[in-house]
């Protein structure tokens, strides 16, 4: 089930759409994981390089650590929205 950003409720994923312009990573990351449980992980998803709103991967690779997370992994979503996987440190540990 699909919650909003408003909803209260601790969850698994949260799945975060990121352009350039959208304000400050390292703000929505730390916002992102308020509600995130102990094993969840949070993917950034941007548009890939050359289309408009474009992140750089290592805008995101500094902004992670700042927040308290992660990067594990990386995916590529249809449309050509790469984007990381995300956990706090306690989750990365629990899975290996």
């Amino acid at each position: 089930e699909l919650l909003d950003d408003d909803a209260d409720e601790v969850v698994d994923v949260v799945l975060l759409w990121w352009r350039d312009g959208d304000g400050d990573l390292v703000d929505a990351l730390v916002d992102a994981i308020g509600p995130l449980a102990d094993n969840g992980v949070v993917w950034v998803l941007t548009p890939k390089t050359g289309r408009p709103g474009h992140v750089e991967p290592s805008e995101i690779a500094e902004a992670a650590p700042t927040a308290g997370l992660s990067q594990t992994s990386n995916i590529s979503v249809a449309g050509g929205w790469p984007g990381p996987r995300l956990v706090a440190p306690r989750a990365a540990k629990s899975r290996r």
